[in-house]
C-alpha cells in the first residue's frame, strides 16, 4: 500500500460509517484501521419508568487508499458492526443488530488541479444476521467534488444515496475543511456532520463534533420481513459530543469520547412500509448519554 504524501483529496477521505449512515466526511487525517466501543448508558422507557435500556456498539473499519501512476486513488475499504440492545426491569431482553459494508471507489482529479472528484460504491448488509438473504442487503453510493480555494481552504459540494429498506434515501452535502491556524480545524459534510479539532500538544487533540445517522436493519425470516428504522423520520439520530485524541507514535492513536444522542428512536415496519407495534425492548426511551473509546491507525495529512 502506498499512501499519499501531497494535500491531495486523500486529506479529507475517512469512511465514518457508525451504526451503518456510511458517509465520507472532509477531515485533515485518514484512519487505515479503527477500532472502537460505544456504550450507552442505561434511560427508562417512555411508558415503563421501571424498565431501563441499555446497549453498546462495536465497530470495526479499514480503508486503503491505492496511489496510481496518475496521481488518481483507488479506494477499497470496509466495515463491520454490531449494535446491542438489553432490556432490563419488568422482564429482562436483549437483540443484536448487525452489519457489513464493502466500500469500492476511485478519486480523480481534473486537468484544472483545484478540482477533485472521488466516486464510491457502498454495498452491505443489514440485519440481525440470523437468516441472511439478499433481501437484508443495501446498495449506497457516493459523489463528492473537492474544490480547493486556498491551501487552507476546501469546499466540497455533493451527494450520498443509500436504497434503505424504508425507500431510497438521498442526503445532498456541502461540506468545509479549514485549517484556521497550526492549531484549529474546522471540517465536515452538512447535514451530516460538523467538528472542531484543537491541537493542544503535539500529540493530544481535543475538539467536539455532531453526526447525524440514519439507517435501517431487516429481521429474520420469521418477522415476515419487518424491519427496524433508526432515528426519527425527519431528524435521524442526533450525536453531540466533545473527544480527546492521543498519539502513542506517529501514527498510532487512541481516543475517548463523551457525548450525548438526541433523537435514538427504533421503530417496526412491515414491508409495506406500515408502523408496526415494536418489540418492547424497542418501545422509545429517553434520550442518553455514551461514552465511546477506540484506537486507530491514522496518518495526519495537515
Amino acid at each position: 500500500m502506498k499512501l499519499p504524501g501531497s494535500r491531495s483529496l486523500i486529506k479529507m477521505l475517512v469512511v465514518s460509517l457508525l451504526l451503518n449512515s456510511t458517509l465520507l466526511v472532509a477531515q485533515p487525517f485518514v484512519d487505515v484501521f479503527n477500532l472502537k466501543m460505544q456504550t450507552f448508558s442505561p434511560q427508562p422507557y417512555d411508558a415503563d419508568q421501571a424498565s431501563r435500556l441499555s446497549g453498546y456498539q462495536q465497530e470495526a473499519t479499514f480503508l486503503l487508499p491505492l496511489e496510481q501512476k496518475n496521481k488518481d486513488l483507488i479506494l477499497v475499504g470496509g466495515d463491520y458492526t454490531k449494535l446491542h440492545f438489553k432490556k432490563e426491569g419488568s422482564s429482562n431482553e436483549h437483540i443484536n443488530l448487525f452489519s457489513t459494508s464493502l466500500l469500492l471507489g476511485i478519486d480523480h482529479g481534473f486537468k484544472n488541479k483545484n478540482w477533485r472528484m472521488t466516486f464510491l460504491i457502498m454495498p452491505k448488509i443489514n440485519s440481525d444476521y440470523k437468516d441472511i438473504s439478499m433481501s437484508d442487503a443495501q446498495l449506497g453510493g457516493f459523489v463528492l467534488f473537492n474544490y480547493k480555494k486556498k491551501e487552507n481552504l476546501h469546499y466540497h459540494f455533493g451527494l450520498y444515496y443509500n436504497r434503505e429498506f424504508f425507500g431510497n434515501y438521498y442526503m445532498p452535502l456541502v461540506g468545509i475543511e479549514w485549517k484556521i491556524n497550526k492549531r484549529l480545524n474546522i471540517f465536515g459534510d452538512l447535514p451530516n456532520n460538523l467538528n472542531i479539532e484543537y491541537k493542544v500538544a503535539p500529540t493530544v487533540y481535543a475538539g467536539a463534533s455532531f453526526l447525524t445517522v440514519i439507517s435501517s436493519y431487516r429481521l429474520n425470516n420469521a418477522s415476515g420481513g419487518m424491519y427496524i428504522r433508526e432515528g426519527d423520520k425527519s431528524m435521524g439520530r442526533d450525536d453531540v459530543k466533545l473527544y480527546l485524541n492521543s498519539y502513542f507514535s506517529k501514527s498510532l492513536m487512541a481516543y475517548l469520547e463523551v457525548g450525548q444522542s438526541f433523537y435514538r428512536t427504533y421503530t417496526l415496519f412491515n414491508n409495506a412500509n406500515e408502523l408496526q407495534a415494536p418489540p418492547t425492548i424497542f418501545r422509545k426511551s429517553h434520550n442518553g448519554m455514551f461514552i465511546t473509546v477506540g484506537m486507530a491507525y491514522r496518518f495526519r495529512l495537515d
